[in-house]
């Protein structure tokens, strides 16, 4: 209904005094089949297109670009990351008009170098099916912009689901719930915040900051306890506590920085009496 509305809106806009003689509403793909367009989709730095659209009706012309539309680099061996399209974009032109739409995106290739400006790219097709279901998702809900990359990766490069976090934890908990099913994977028993930084050139580097989870344990007397956390070589990298623990607890809710540990597989173990209580790997 939004949408309807801000077609509406949009078209009534182009008129005089809120008069049109006519108009053409169409989604991206059937403006291509019916060649009522010509376009044209360059990187214009990082994760955002100049898209170059003619409108070769007499009738003005609204064009929607879908929640999860994909843009394919189209620079041969300088290949870069894709971009997808996670929110609906309305294309409002008069008649015969040739516009420069400013489109942005998310990176849905991880691995790859990031967009050059000037780089071109294909005029876009529907993503595969996970991350159409995705980016519908995703246009139907307020969140962030790091949380939405997050859940991007998540499926396009099958990142931890445990990265899908932000200060609002009830809408990161349904995204993370959404995205796991997807991937037909258990929910992850930690969260580990991550930012995404993408350059004025277009390279994505992220970086990790903070871990959460809730550690449970049963034990039959206090005893003095240990958390830590041990690298993939099984070498202890960071001591979270040492505390007494006692009977009538039976949970420790974790919460620390982990800006300075590498990337990599881990371990967090909780020990108590020489007893281990709680044993849990993680991955940064």
């Amino acid at each position: 209904m939004k949408t309807k509305q801000f077609i509406f809106a949009a078209i009534i806009s182009l008129g005089i005094g809120g008069k049109i003689d006519s108009k053409t509403c169409v989604s991206l793909q059937k403006a291509f089949d019916k060649k009522y367009i010509k376009a044209k989709a360059v990187c214009k730095g990082g994760l955002a297109l100049d898209y170059l659209v003619s409108n070769l009706l007499k009738d003005s012309l609204a064009i929607i670009i879908p929640a999860g539309w994909r843009f394919n680099s189209d620079a041969g061996k300088n290949d870069y990351q894709d971009i997808l399209v996670a929110h609906e974009e309305v294309l409002v032109l008069k008649p015969k008009q040739t516009k420069t739409f400013d489109i942005k995106g998310y990176c849905c290739e991880a691995s790859k170098g990031g967009p050059q400006s000037g780089a071109p790219y294909t005029l876009g097709k529907m993503a595969d099916s996970a991350l159409v279901c995705l980016a519908r998702y995703l246009n139907n809900h307020k969140i962030d912009s790091n949380t939405e990359q997050y859940s991007v990766w998540a499926i396009s490069d099958k990142k931890e689901t445990a990265n899908i976090t932000s200060s609002n934890d009830s809408i990161a908990t349904l995204l993370r719930s959404f995205v796991a099913n997807i991937k037909g994977e258990p929910l992850p028993w930690y969260t580990l915040l991550k930012r995404a930084h993408v350059s004025n050139t277009g390279s994505v580097t992220d970086h990790p900051i903070r871990f959460k989870a809730t550690i449970n344990y049963q034990i039959t007397e206090p005893c003095y306890s240990y958390c830590y956390i041990l690298d993939s070589n099984g070498q202890k990298v960071s001591e979270i506590f040492g505390k007494w623990l006692l009977v009538n607890d039976t949970d420790y809710r974790a919460n620390f920085n982990i800006s300075a540990l590498k990337k990599g597989d881990y371990k967090l173990v909780l020990v108590g009496k020489d007893t281990p209580l709680f044993e849990k790997t993680f991955k940064i």
